[in-house]
């Protein structure tokens, strides 16, 4: 049992959402169910907000900017940020098993409108929602299913249990069920081949950061095992609470993701049955999933003049997985706050700003920021910067060893593509002044969606995380820090009157 505490899931929690499945043993009763093993039969999201009293740092606000700047307050910045993630929740509302703000479907044309209507009442100029047509196919599962399958052996009590954190990997096609006995082969980038052949391999992985971090192990190793003959492979994500966890594409063959709880079950359940001797667990896998074509998705566009026709461009990508607090409603709502500031005259830029909303982050074929550079080429001819807002301000979270959330922000790797000696300078002075988290290390490699502008071949900035809840269930609001958004919008709104402020060749050296 002290490998779900070690997870961070409340036992009490566990029991009450089991119902029947998986009681303990009481005096003459039946032989429990499973072992005596508890399985989880929910999503459960594990904590993400630090600890009740825990003291969280007030946003440095220096001498002079206390007044005339409540669009980058933190609670303003907050409102947004819950429209925005209120988009996504909705689809799950209306029934669908996979949700979030998807590109190509209605959840990510209402966040379209939304900002387009933010930035009218703002009051910015030449506002457009531009919609473009995908350049490829999108894979899209509509529903799914991993099952444990009952035997008696294990049990008297036993009943089948569906491992609710299970979520499919993309590009994965079940046409038929499959039912196959489950074997564990071991960690990610160490897995054992040995006897896979016909089964259902369940591989292991524990990211220190986020699921970014394994994606290569985890894609090699589900290739190794599908190889090898597995007829599917699962891969247990080692974290808290029960999350889906939405990564890890190209395995080769079938293969589905489960959470630290669901881990935790299968591959105590397949252990006890080898130690007892009795029948291999059996799992049976379903998914219904289809190859979309003819999507269309949507940017949004807005600008304020500055006292130059010269153009900064400050984009934030408007899709997400699932709810997306992180990835990048906060992104979205810093966005909402810089374009308020600076529309308000007191804060005219000094280089025009062009406010992009974009689509199609998370899908493939629809790149909403290579949309924005074709379908908008006299703009793009004065661009001579673009700042990307992206994973802005979650908490911060060592999920090894342990799971502990943090009262500051997850520290951004902070990229600058062409090293502009000017703009690492003011990124370095803008973090120390308002105590945005930066690493040491400013780089050059800028991932992502300034990819997308790279034919603009100007300056590209962004500070970017990928942490424990990169891409779960598990990116809700309670994770993001309303004093982080605010540090963020100060740090940022810093940078953008310093680089409106700077020579051409300062900038782009």
């Amino acid at each position: 049992m002290s490998r779900y505490i070690a997870l961070g899931v409340s036992l009490a929690l566990i029991c009450a959402a089991c119902g029947s499945v998986g009681q303990v043993e009481k005096p003459g009763d039946l032989r429990p169910a499973w072992f005596g093993l508890i399985p989880s039969v929910t999503l459960a999201d594990p904590a993400v907000t630090p600890p009740a009293g825990a003291k969280i740092a007030a946003p440095l606000v220096p001498a002079g900017e206390a007044e005339g700047r409540g669009a980058l307050t933190g609670p303003r910045i907050q409102t947004s940020v819950e429209q925005v993630i209120g988009f996504a929740q909705n689809m799950r509302k209306e029934g669908n098993q996979m949700w979030g703000r998807i590109s190509g479907f209605q959840s990510e044309i209402e966040t379209a409108e939304w900002l387009k209507s933010e930035f009218q009442a703002v009051g910015l100029a030449g506002v457009q929602q531009q919609t473009y047509k995908a350049t490829g196919d999108f894979w899209w599962p509509k529903t799914w299913e991993v099952r444990a399958l009952a035997n008696t052996a294990y049990g008297d009590q036993t009943i089948d249990v569906r491992l609710a954190s299970a979520v499919p990997v993309s590009r994965s096609l079940i046409p038929t069920p499959i039912e196959a006995a489950v074997t564990y082969v071991g960690d990610a980038g160490e897995v054992s081949t040995d006897g896979v052949s016909g089964k259902i391999a369940l591989q292991h992985t524990r990211p220190s950061t986020g699921a970014y971090s394994e994606r290569t192990k985890v894609r090699e190793s589900s290739q190794k095992l599908i190889a090898a003959g597995a007829v599917a492979v699962i891969t247990w994500v080692e974290q808290a609470g029960n999350m889906h966890v939405f990564d890890f594409g190209q395995c080769g063959g079938p293969c589905f993701n489960i959470g630290g709880a669901d881990g935790v079950f299968l591959s105590d359940a397949i252990k006890a049955a080898k130690e007892k001797n009795a029948p291999d667990v059996r799992l049976r896998l379903t998914l219904d999933a289809e190859t979309k074509t003819g999507l269309q998705a949507d940017n949004v566009i807005g600008l304020i003049p500055g006292t130059s026709s010269e153009i900064i461009i400050v984009n934030a990508h408007l899709d997400s997985w699932f709810d997306g607090a992180g990835d990048n409603a906060d992104g979205v709502g810093v966005l909402v706050g810089l374009a308020r500031y600076f529309s308000v005259s007191a804060h005219k830029p000094a280089r025009t700003l062009l406010f992009v909303g974009s689509g199609g982050h998370h899908s493939s074929g629809m790149n909403g920021p290579a949309s924005v550079v074709n379908m908008n080429p006299d703009l793009m001819k004065r661009v001579k910067l673009v700042i990307n807002l992206e994973h802005l301000a979650q908490f911060r979270i060592e999920a090894v060893p342990g799971w502990i959330v943090n009262t500051d922000e997850e520290p951004k790797n902070f990229g600058i593509s062409n090293s502009s000696p000017f703009l690492i300078s003011t990124v370095k002075a803008a973090a120390e002044r308002y105590g945005f988290a930066i690493r040491p290390e400013i780089v050059n490699a800028v991932p992502g969606d300034l990819g997308g502008y790279a034919p603009l071949n100007v300056a590209r900035m962004q500070g970017i995380h990928s942490g424990p809840l990169y891409h779960t269930s598990g990116d809700t609001l309670a994770s993001i820090s309303t004093e982080g958004l605010e540090r963020a919008a100060r740090f940022y709104a810093y940078v953008i009157e310093a680089a409106g402020k700077a020579s051409a060749a300062e900038i782009n050296p």
